[in-house]
C-alpha cells in the first residue's frame, strides 16, 4: 500500500525531490549551447525556375496549320450556306406551286357553283347539258387542285421541320441587301465617273463654270477621289489664267484706248476679279484703277476723295455727298456687291480711308 506523505513547507521539497543525487548542470546557460562557429550551416539557394526556349519557326508552322484550318472551315461553311439557300429555293418552288394549287381549287369551286346554278335554272336542253358538263370538270379540277395543294402542303411542313426557315430567310435577305448595296455602289460610281468625264470636257471646252458645278457635285459624293483632286486644281488653274489674262487685257485697253476716259478706264477696271491674282498684277490693276478714278474725281469736280483700300489690290474710293453730308462710294475694285456705287459707308472706314491723290 502506497505512503502518502504531507508537505507542510517549500523547503520540505528539496528533500523529498533528492535534488542532490541529480547530475551536475552547466554552470553558465550559456555553456550547454555550441558557439555559432561550431554549428555547420548549409545554405540553400532557392532554384531558379527556368524557361524552356521559344521556338519562332513553330509557333509559325502552328498559325499556318490555323489559317490553313480555318479557311478550309470556311470554305466548308460556304458550301453549306449555299446547299441550305438552295434548299431554300425548292421551299419557294414548292410554295409558289402550293399558291397556284389554291388559286385553280378556287377558281374550280367559283366556276362549279356558276355551272350548278345554270344547269339547275336553264330553260333549253342544250344550256343544261353542257352546265352539267362544266359541272363534272369544275368538280374535277378542284379535286385534282385539292390533292395537289395537300401534298405541296405536307411536303412543305417536311421541309420547314428540316430546314431553319428563319435563318435561311435572315441570310438571303443579308445577302440581297450586299447585292443591293454593291449595285448602288456600282451605279454612284458611274454616275460620278461620268460627271468627271463631262466635268474634264466642259472645262477642255472653256466652261469653267459648268466644270466647277460638276466638280462640286462630285466633292459631295466623294470627296476622297483621287481623280477629283486633279481635277479641281487644273480647274483653278484655268480660272487662274483666265483671271490673269482678263486682268492683262483690262490694263492694256485702260494704258491705251481709256486713257482720256476716265469713266470708261474705271468702268472697265471695275469688271476685273482681283481675287487670287499675283501680287504684281494686283498692284498694277489697282493703280491703274486708283489713277483713273482720281482722274474721274477731278473731271467732276468730287473734292476730297478718300481712298480706303483693307486689302492688298482691293479697294474703294469714297467721297461726301454734298446733298446728304455722308461718305458714298464712288467707285470700288474687289470688294463685292455690298460696295456699289453710291453705298453710304460708316464712320469707321471713313476714318481708316486715306486722300486720294
Amino acid at each position: 500500500m502506497a505512503q502518502t506523505t504531507v508537505v507542510k513547507s517549500f523547503a520540505d521539497l528539496p528533500r523529498l525531490l533528492s535534488l542532490d543525487d541529480l547530475p551536475p548542470g552547466p554552470d553558465e546557460p550559456g555553456d550547454a549551447l555550441p558557439s555559432e562557429e561550431s554549428i555547420p550551416v548549409e545554405v540553400i539557394e532557392p532554384a531558379t525556375p527556368t524557361e524552356a526556349p521559344i521556338d519562332l519557326a513553330d509557333l509559325l508552322a502552328d498559325l499556318e496549320a490555323a489559317s490553313a484550318t480555318l479557311a478550309a472551315v470556311a470554305r466548308q461553311d460556304e458550301e453549306t450556306r449555299v446547299v441550305a439557300l438552295r434548299d431554300l429555293e425548292r421551299y419557294d418552288a414548292i410554295a409558289a406551286t402550293l399558291h397556284q394549287a389554291e388559286q385553280v381549287q378556287a377558281q374550280a369551286c367559283q366556276l362549279h357553283a356558276r355551272a350548278a346554278h345554270l344547269a339547275a335554272e336553264a330553260f333549253a336542253t342544250e344550256a343544261r347539258v353542257a352546265a352539267e358538263r362544266v359541272v363534272t370538270l369544275a368538280e374535277r379540277s378542284a379535286a385534282v387542285a385539292s390533292q395537289l395543294a395537300a401534298e405541296r402542303r405536307a411536303e412543305l411542313e417536311q421541309l420547314a421541320t428540316a430546314l431553319d426557315l428563319e435563318r435561311l430567310l435572315a441570310e438571303r435577305r443579308r445577302q440581297e441587301e450586299v447585292e443591293a448595296a454593291r449595285a448602288a455602289e456600282a451605279e454612284r460610281a458611274g454616275r460620278l465617273s461620268g460627271a468627271l468625264a463631262e466635268a474634264s470636257e466642259a472645262l477642255q471646252s472653256g466652261r469653267i463654270e459648268e466644270a466647277r458645278a460638276l466638280a462640286g457635285y462630285v466633292t459631295s459624293e466623294d470627296p476622297d477621289n483621287a481623280e477629283l483632286a486633279s481635277l479641281i486644281i487644273m480647274i483653278a488653274q484655268r480660272e487662274m489664267a483666265v483671271k490673269t489674262i482678263a486682268a492683262d487685257e483690262a490694263l492694256w485697253a485702260v494704258r491705251r484706248d481709256l486713257r482720256r476716259t476716265p469713266a470708261e478706264a474705271v468702268a472697265r477696271l471695275e469688271t476685273v476679279d482681283v481675287d487670287g491674282l499675283p501680287s504684281s498684277l494686283a498692284a498694277q490693276v489697282f493703280g491703274e484703277w486708283a489713277r483713273a478714278a482720281s482722274r474721274l474725281c477731278r473731271e467732276r469736280g468730287i473734292a476730297e476723295p478718300l481712298r480706303y483700300a483693307p486689302d492688298p489690290g482691293r479697294g474703294a474710293i469714297v467721297a461726301r455727298d454734298a446733298s446728304r453730308g455722308e461718305y458714298v462710294v464712288v467707285t470700288a475694285l474687289g470688294m463685292g456687291p455690298a460696295w456699289a456705287v453710291g453705298t453710304v459707308i460708316g464712320e469707321r472706314q471713313v476714318r481708316r480711308a486715306r486722300p486720294l491723290r
